[in-house]
């Protein structure tokens, strides 16, 4: 075996070890000189063939992520009928329930899922009647509290809705002090709303419906109770059929290292950009206790451009599609890798390696630069 040959393995073996960003930076480090090539093969021409065949399979085996994120799919309708019997608390009392499904009533476009003893998350459909929608515009996060200024937990929660109101469109926003949810909306596909001037493209969506509350205006309290009185922690069995539903995978199978998939992960597609992310506390999904993440996920690559909508302040990571190993696919080390951009959304207070966590958007969850 030539000596070109022998450091052209060993390239590969460093590539391997160290993944796509290595790959560029030592592209031009390990290569034999022209020198050496020429005698040691006689001829360039004799040289590059036997490269060629070793970076051939260097394509094959090493997990750079330079191919385009896999695309998705939206919710199906068996998907949306599962989502909306799972979703099935009713935070809000019945004079809110103006639409009457074949199964039970509605609050209009969304269905609710008590996670803890003070928060909610829900989903936002495209028509009035949940089932009959298909497509889902928005997630939501819910926080109990009061119409004033230092019950609203920070500025994504731009919504607050009463939960004892005569109608649906009674329930919005309310006098200093009322009783009810201060609300996160995050957009899942791109949208058009009346309360935006033009269609928007998956974010977070701070202008949704906003309800400011009065200016200094205090008082917090979370201990009144809901008119169905369901709050509490998911229970197994919820915690279950949510595993059943979120099913899909978007990384390769070297990622997935716990019995479920992902490490603390489910991921379901909503459209071919965009898919739902749930985060629980234990890297095994089937032995957690609670969710402590609600978020998505857009197709994309390791640049700014495709931060959506720029919200790098929200987007905090990035994660390759494609690498040796869970850990191995955070960030990245080149613009040209793909895979997606996520935004976490604490579902509860908790605590994290970098910190507490308060319930909003985790502006601090494993912060991935992109290169400039």
């Amino acid at each position: 075996m030539s000596r070109n040959t022998t450091r052209a393995i060993d390239r590969r073996r460093v590539i391997q070890a160290l993944g796509a960003g290595g790959a560029i930076a030592l592209a031009g480090c390990l290569g034999g000189d022209d020198e050496t090539a020429d005698d040691a093969n006689g001829d360039d021409e004799e040289v590059n063939d036997d490269e060629e065949e070793i970076n051939g399979d260097e394509e094959e085996t090493d997990l750079a992520s330079l191919d385009p994120t896999p695309e998705g799919e939206s919710l199906s309708e068996d998907d949306i009928h599962a989502l909306v019997d799972l979703f099935d608390d009713q935070p809000m009392n019945e004079d809110q329930h103006e639409v009457e499904g074949d199964d039970r009533e509605y609050t209009p476009r969304h269905v609710w899922m008590w996670v803890s003893d003070e928060n909610l998350i829900g989903l936002h459909f495209n028509e009035p009647n949940p089932e009959d929608a298909t497509e889902l515009d928005y997630i939501t996060i819910g926080q109990k509290g009061l119409f004033t200024e230092e019950s609203q937990p920070s500025e994504e929660f731009s919504h607050f809705h009463k939960h004892t109101a005569d109608g649906w469109e009674d329930g919005h926003g309310g006098e200093t002090g009322d009783e009810g949810y201060w609300l996160t909306h995050i957009a899942v596909r791109e949208i058009e709303y009346p309360f935006h001037d033009e269609p928007i493209e998956p974010q977070v969506d701070y202008g949704f419906m906003p309800t400011p509350p009065e200016e200094g205006s205090e008082g917090h309290e979370t201990d009144w109770e809901a008119p169905d009185g369901g709050e509490g922690d998911l229970s197994d069995d919820q915690r279950d059929a949510l595993i059943e539903i979120f099913d899909d995978h978007w990384t390769n199978e070297d990622q997935q290292e716990a019995p479920h998939g992902t490490p603390a992960h489910l991921w379901k597609w909503v459209s071919e950009e965009t898919f739902l992310l749930l985060h629980f506390d234990e890297p095994a999904v089937e032995e957690a206790d609670n969710l402590i993440y609600f978020g998505i996920g857009q197709r994309g690559q390791f640049t700014s451009d495709d931060i959506p909508a720029g919200q790098a302040d929200e987007f905090t990571h990035f994660h390759k599609h494609e690498a040796d190993s869970w850990d191995a696919g955070h960030g990245g080390q080149d613009a040209e890798q793909w895979g997606a951009w996520l935004v976490h959304h604490a579902t509860r207070d908790h605590e994290m390696p970098w910190g507490e966590v308060e319930v909003g958007i985790d502006r601090e969850f494993m912060p991935t630069e992109p290169p400039q």
